[in-house]
Formats: structure tokens, sequence, C-alpha cells
């Protein structure tokens, strides 16, 4: 059975594919087939050194300190998002993905 692509591999593959520039060659760095680097080169791959890592640090309110809303119209209150949470939501879901 054929070794499984790890995420660490795909990081070392897209590494070495910046380096070399060729499927070739990476398959003879990592092992794997120039088919199967092919397949996990990301384009636009950023190296994880030069990634610009944002820790969340906002404060998560305490929404249900009045108990849970008993209606839709109170439901929609809660889940209304404003600008700037649809923001910090933003900025998590980057951190998160990394």
């Amino acid at each position: 059975m054929a070794n499984r692509v790890t995420q660490e591999d795909i990081i070392k593959i897209n590494e070495l594919y910046i380096k070399y520039k060729t499927y070739a060659e990476v398959a003879r760095q990592t092992g794997f087939s120039p088919s199967t680097v092919k397949k996990y080169v990301v384009p636009n791959f950023i190296p994880q050194e030069k990634l610009e890592i944002k820790r969340f640090d906002k404060i998560v309110p305490d929404t249900f300190s009045a108990g849970f809303p008993k209606n839709v119209d109170e439901w929609a209150k809660v889940l209304a998002v404003t600008d700037l949470e649809a923001a910090n939501m933003e900025e998590l879901r980057k951190e998160i993905l990394i």
C-alpha cells in the first residue's frame, strides 16, 4: 500500500517546489511520485517561516448573562453581527486555518 501524504508532507512538498521549481526534483527529494507532488503543490504557497501569525485576543461578551432568549426576536438580537464582530470573526478564522 502506498504511503499517505500527511500535512507535514504537503508543507515540505510546497517548500521544496518553491526551491527547485520542478515536480521531478521534489519527487526525488521526498520519495513521492511526480504526479503526487503535482497534486499537492499549492499555488501561491507561503512558507511557514514567512507567515504572519495573528493571535485572537478579543474579549468574548457574556451574551447569556440574563438567561437564554425566549423568542425569535430576542434570538435575532443575540445573533445579529456587527461589522466589528464580523471583522473579529474573520481574524479568528484566519488564525484557525493556519
